[in-house]
């Protein structure tokens, strides 16, 4: 979920001071509610994000992030559905700028880093093999870690 078509750059990494991302994923059916962190991956040493220097900062976002009863899950979760069940994520992004990220920036600044709500549509074809197929808004939430500038630069 949320991964490009080919090795393009992901929706969410759009900007140069964006780290990594944890997107949220839901599947009523088998998969709980929750984020997983992406553009990160565990093994790599060479990562900012799992610089050793920045573990303290790391742990700050992801004990509330992983929390399946934490807030970001909770604004995830209680969105505002268009028809079809259409996730109207905006709203989340909305909520979790005005309630969550400013507290959690406040802890996370002085670190030099700073988290922002960002959601974005891709379309998708689908097909269930009868009368041809057709393109789907499919639509996505995430967090997305960001670098603060220098104060020096």
């Amino acid at each position: 979920m949320g991964a490009a078509c080919c090795k393009c750059t992901p929706r969410w990494k759009n900007e140069e001071d964006v780290l990594c991302a944890y997107l949220y994923e839901e599947c009523g059916c088998c998969r709980p509610r929750k984020f997983n962190l992406r553009g990160c991956k565990a093994d790599d040493n060479e990562h900012e994000w799992n610089a050793a220097t920045n573990a303290t900062v790391r742990k700050l976002v992801e004990e509330e992030i992983f929390n399946p009863f934490g807030q970001p899950v909770e604004i995830a979760a209680d969105v505002p559905t268009a028809c079809c069940g259409y996730e109207m994520f905006e709203a989340a992004v909305a909520r979790l700028e005005k309630e969550w990220s400013p507290k959690m920036n406040q802890k996370i600044e002085p670190y030099g880093f700073m988290v922002e709500g960002f959601e974005w549509v891709e379309y998708r074809y689908v097909s269930h093999g009868q009368h041809g197929g057709h393109t789907q808004p499919v639509p996505h939430f995430c967090i997305r870690v960001k670098k603060l500038a220098d104060k020096d630069e």
